[in-house]
């Protein structure tokens, strides 16, 4: 008898050139059959009629912590049809401690931040500090590293150095632009695309280095677009929400983030104690809440309060990204076809903006994408990078970690994660995690009972050759 079936739904799958009504017909985790009627019993069906049927979502950039977030993150990616997410900062240990009463169901890889005083003892570690915390990262089940630039900057050959030392372990290295030389804007990008030279790097939130803080907004969209196009060994993310999140600590001088001071900038405030609260209190930021089953901003009196009582010391979202870069950089193409910036992401699941389904639908009614090219920039393309062959696509032994979508109401219907459904019609039905690593962290994982989705080893050439959709 099959797990589950699924029947009736428009299948978009555009790496096995499929885009028409099919069923799917799943057992132990894979997909076993695709055709346009699927005879047999099943445990478990679906019906699609009118939906959207995708391989799963690949959120390339979210938040799942505990540590200054909350324990639903999970929850609310798994919400949102997400079925695969790369966390960005960990951290690492936080994360799996907090499987058993946090886990929805979802996969999720982890890259730990580098930070002075958390993680690393300086901003200026040496070689033996920094490879001691790639080589633990990846033993315990990460798969690479973060630099937090915009929120903590460090010196740029630093930053560089970890880029090589990174090169050197075979391990995923991200970087929240931004320096001791330069911010977290158009002119911090330059500067990480250029130390990068020809070796792979990921470059968080693209659109969050075109608020205009150096030239305008679409003029820093267009470069930014145009740096990627000529460095193909950078593998890019951008976000369709306008909302940043950031943390809201206020110390003796001002926001202990930069990314808090230039947002405070941007909404009219000043960077101090006083224009945090004019902000919360205005509604230009708000105060990331737990509310007992997702995370939920407040501002106004509500939310100062809030602030006031956690001592400054709690996580928020200003609504500072503009929506000309977010629309450029979302269809921004290179030469031969391919996305410009690889994948949709969210910078979201602990912060309420998982809005991929729904922005990026947004998108296809407009007429900016095709399903089909949603399709490859909410899953393909995150999948291949990652290293994760079974995901991505829906062919005949594909894993089944499918998402089911609304087209008309923009959200998701249904999430499944290695054939088990963990959400239906809103409804959350999924416990545990599975944890994307290498072979380096494998058996500390099993060793704790986490399920493991083993990659591939690291391929930045193979990021190179992108997807071109049709």
């Amino acid at each position: 008898m099959l797990d589950l079936i699924i029947r009736n739904g428009r299948l978009v799958d555009p790496v096995n050139g499929r885009d028409g009504r099919f069923d799917i017909a799943v057992e132990d985790g894979r997909v076993v059959e695709v055709s346009e009627e699927v005879t047999g019993p099943a445990r478990e069906e679906i019906d699609a009629a009118g939906r959207i049927v995708m391989p799963g979502i690949v959120d390339m950039h979210t938040h799942m912590r505990i540590t200054s977030g909350h324990p639903h993150a999970q929850r609310m990616i798994a919400l949102a049809g997400v079925c695969t997410t790369l966390d960005m900062a960990g951290p690492l240990d936080d994360i799996l401690d907090s499987i058993p009463e946090s886990g929805a169901g979802v996969n999720i890889a982890v890259i730990e931040a580098a930070r002075a005083g958390i993680t690393i003892r300086t901003s200026r570690p040496d070689k033996a500090e920094r490879m001691a915390l790639i080589d633990r990262t990846l033993e315990n089940g990460g798969i690479g590293i973060k630099l937090l630039g915009g929120h903590f900057p460090m010196d740029l050959d630093v930053s560089e150095a970890f880029i090589g030392d990174c090169a050197e372990a075979r391990a995923w290295i991200a970087w929240h632009v931004g320096s001791t030389k330069h911010g977290s804007n158009i002119e911090g990008l330059r500067d990480a695309v250029a130390v990068a030279g020809d070796r792979f790097l990921h470059v968080a939130h693209v659109n969050s280095y075109c608020r205009g803080q150096v030239s305008g907004e679409l003029e820093e969209a267009i470069e930014a677009a145009s740096l990627l196009r000529a460095h193909p060994n950078i593998f890019s993310e951008s976000y369709l929400s306008p909302l940043n999140g950031t943390c809201l600590i206020i110390g003796a001088d001002g926001p202990v983030s930069k990314v808090t001071k230039t947002c405070l900038l941007k909404v009219g405030c000043t960077p101090d104690h006083d224009g945090m609260r004019k902000a919360i209190l205005t509604g230009r930021c708000g105060v990331l809440r737990d509310n007992g089953t997702i995370g939920e901003l407040v501002s106004g009196e509500e939310g100062v309060r809030l602030w006031e009582a956690k001592g400054t010391d709690v996580s928020g979202s200003f609504a500072v990204n503009p929506a000309v870069s977010r629309f450029l950089l979302a269809q921004a193409r290179r030469d031969d076809g391919s996305f410009v910036v690889d994948a949709f992401s969210t910078d979201g699941g602990c912060y309420p903006r998982n809005v991929i389904v729904e922005n990026g639908l947004l998108l296809v009614h407009f007429g900016a994408l095709t399903l089909g090219e949603f399709v490859v920039k909410a899953s393909v393309n995150g999948a291949r990078a990652l290293g994760l062959p079974g995901k991505g696509h829906l062919g005949v032994g594909a894993d089944a970690d499918i998402s089911i979508l609304d087209f008309e109401r923009r959200k998701a219907f249904a999430t499944i994660v290695n054939g088990s459904v963990i959400m239906h019609d809103g409804r959350l039905l999924g416990k545990g995690t599975g944890i994307v690593c290498d072979e380096r962290g494998e058996a500390a994982l099993r060793s704790r009972g986490i399920r493991t989705i083993v990659r591939k080893p690291h391929d930045p050439a193979g990021i190179r050759s992108r997807f071109i959709p049709s």
